[in-house]
């Protein structure tokens, strides 16, 4: 076996064997990271409905619906480079948002997932 063939197989082995390792939930959760970043100062941004808003939200959210999130922080005249957290119900508005946000040229963004899911790991 040459030393290209070795380095391959050793390689495959490797990897292969990464699939059978178990991930590891531990503090780095997006809730997690969430948090620490609130606690740091970001800006925290609630991407659902102003109904699902009134019903219940992180304390200090700005209630801007996702699909509005980038003409409003231009209105709003947030600084690209600000940190901020998405959250909305499940994950996927503040997804959608904060992918809007990045191709307008914001770059310190997290999606801090469900509201829910955020409460049950508050700090």
């Amino acid at each position: 076996m040459n030393k290209t063939s070795l380095i391959f197989s050793v390689l495959s082995i490797l990897g292969a064997s990464a699939l059978f390792m178990p991930v590891q939930a531990g503090n780095d959760s997006r809730e997690h990271i969430a948090w620490k970043n609130i606690e740091q100062g970001a800006l925290i941004i609630d991407a659902r409905t102003a109904k699902e808003y009134a019903g219940g939200h992180i304390s200090g959210a700005i209630n801007i619906p996702f699909d509005i999130v980038v003409k409003q922080f231009e209105a709003l005249r947030i600084a690209k480079d600000r940190q901020v957290v998405l959250y909305c119900r499940s994950g996927n508005r503040s997804g959608k948002a904060l992918a809007s946000l990045e191709k307008a040229g914001y770059s310190n963004l997290h999606n801090g997932g469900g509201f829910n899911g955020l409460m049950a790991k508050q700090h």
